[in-house]
């Protein structure tokens, strides 16, 4: 990037499955100390809330995008003259990056350059603007008289994609198919399907250690399961019938197995449209996935998720006119039946409604609770539907169905078969460590990637340093141990998202620490430099 400004900013980092780790380097190229500064842009991405050297605020635009604005703090917020600080996030991708290589400028903010200009300009308030907003930095320096001088400078060649999320109807609609189908019907604090259906999928799809999936290949996957009227798609069905999937999808699949109980679709989908998020949450915590929970709050997911819920299965007739699947579930049912189990009666106390939302779909009720919630697991992870799917989440502890099955034991630290207590070398979890340094100190990340071919949970790995953690650390639990002679022993344990590594999954992890010898002769941190002589990095 350039800069006709005294602060010059550049993007850099790396993508990996379903996210991506971001790091901004900004330059004072000015003969002044500056004392503060921000940073704001659009993305169509979702940041993880911890980032490190800056805080993060963020503001849901009306065009689907959400601005960000991170603000420099502790080591990152002052900023010497010559000088540069790198600060940095994880985030989740809100849009299709690929699953490996370098995150550049464009990718980050969803624009066709990867060049950006930085010119004067003024702060424009995203509350008063649909518009997506151009990167901008603010910096804050000392005039000669010693008063704090504000400037801004905004690139001018970068910019955001995309507009608001996009209603089914734009596909096509099947009002002559149920009656059910009209906007007149949306009542009880039903909504109507659109794409933002997409973010909460692909959200409990990354949750899942799965890469982002598009609409079209959501819909692809539904014809050729038979899960469709048609055996062939036409016009825009694979947009539709895809986003009518994901939608039902993100409504269900999110359930443990062993809390499993139909009753559940009624009561969060009537909390979502008529009660509180903070119920709904509670729901989530009650019944869902171990830290799915925590995951859609840590990524920002929460409304995403929860106007999902609210969307009704009848709006605009996708559901008869085009996902009506006739795949015969258990010589009992049919898919479509199947489908019926998210629709609400009037009230909204029962679920598995008929299309006048007054009787039940009987067939829907002689399906086995484990073989329907593998049917939705089975939307999430694009496989067979009437198989087991998304066994390497654990299940919630509260289940309504004393003779629900539990959920297969994912790996963990006691499983000596998954988990080896050696020195990483040859052991599944393979971690890489890189950095940045700062004076008297350095960022430090690990990239942890599980090899094998189970889950790993509460996840952990343990080094000797002789530098000293301090402040704030992302994906991660550390303790410490004073060993004496300037040397600490750290235990460091998958938390928050980072806590459970689905079977191939990679995240980035980090810390920052202050150097216990000197590193100015070094232009990056590496695994020998982070480690006292003579020691490993080993397993927990």
């Amino acid at each position: 990037m350039t800069s006709t400004n005294s602060l010059r900013a550049s993007i850099s980092g790396e993508r990996w499955w379903g996210g991506f780790t971001a790091e901004i380097t900004l330059t004072n190229t000015s003969t002044q100390d500056l004392s503060s500064w921000s940073y704001s842009f659009d993305s169509p991405h979702l940041l993880n809330t911890a980032p490190w050297g800056a805080e993060i605020s963020a503001v849901l635009l009306d065009n689907g995008l959400t601005r960000y604005t991170l603000t420099g703090e502790d080591w990152g917020e002052r900023i010497p003259a010559g000088e540069s600080v790198t600060v940095g996030f994880n985030g989740t991708q809100g849009t299709e990056l690929g699953n490996e290589g370098e995150l550049s400028a464009a990718m980050l903010f969803a624009s066709d350059s990867g060049e950006a200009v930085m010119s004067q300009a003024s702060e424009e308030s995203a509350e008063s603007s649909n518009t997506t907003a151009e990167p901008m930095v603010t910096q804050q320096g000392m005039g000669d008289d010693g008063m704090h001088q504000g400037h801004t400078m905004q690139p001018t060649t970068v910019s955001g994609s995309g507009g608001g999320f996009t209603d089914i109807n734009t596909w096509g609609s099947f009002h002559g198919s149920n009656h059910n189908s009209e906007q007149n019907e949306l009542v009880g604090g039903r909504t109507a399907i659109t794409t933002e259906a997409l973010l909460a999928y692909n959200g409990l799809r990354d949750f899942a250690g799965l890469a982002p999936a598009s609409i079209e290949t959501v819909g692809s996957w539904a014809f050729e399961n038979g899960l469709t009227n048609n055996s062939q798609p036409g016009g825009n069905d694979l947009q539709g019938v895809g986003l009518w999937f994901a939608m039902q999808g993100a409504k269900v699949g999110w359930i443990s197995d062993a809390s499993y109980d139909p009753q559940i679709l009624a009561d969060i989908q009537r909390t979502a449209r008529l009660g509180s998020s903070g119920d709904v949450m509670q729901m989530i915590e009650e019944f869902g996935h171990e830290g799915f929970a925590n995951y859609l709050t840590t990524n920002q997911l929460e409304e995403h998720f929860i106007n999902t819920l609210k969307m009704e299965p009848h709006y605009g007739g996708w559901m008869h006119g085009r996902t009506h699947g006739f795949r015969d579930i258990e010589g009992v049912a049919i898919a479509h039946d199947i489908h019926h189990l998210t629709v609400l009666g009037w009230d909204q106390n029962e679920p598995f409604m008929n299309d006048t939302f007054d009787w039940p779909q009987w067939p829907a009720l002689d399906v086995s609770d484990n073989t329907v919630i593998n049917y939705y697991q089975g939307i999430v992870a694009l496989e067979d539907p009437l198989s087991e799917n998304l066994e390497n989440l654990s299940g919630a502890a509260t289940s309504l169905d004393s003779t629900a099955s539990e959920p297969s034991p994912s790996a963990s630290r006691s499983d000596p078969e998954t988990v080896q207590f050696d020195p990483l070398t040859g052991a599944p979890l393979e971690v890489q460590v890189s950095g940045d340094l700062w004076e008297g100190g350095f960022t430090a990340s690990m990239n942890v990637t599980n090899q094998s071919d189970q889950s790993l949970d509460d996840w952990g790995v343990s080094f000797i340093s002789a530098h000293q953690f301090y402040g704030e650390s992302w994906g991660v639990d550390i303790s410490t141990q004073d060993l004496g002679d300037g040397l600490y022993r750290y235990e460091l344990t998958g938390a928050d998202w980072a806590q459970s590594l689905a079977a191939g999954q990679a995240m980035t992890v980090g810390f920052n620490a202050l150097s216990g010898e000197d590193l100015s002769g070094d232009s990056s941190l590496t695994s020998e430099l982070l480690m006292a002589p003579g020691t490993e990095l080993a397993l927990l």
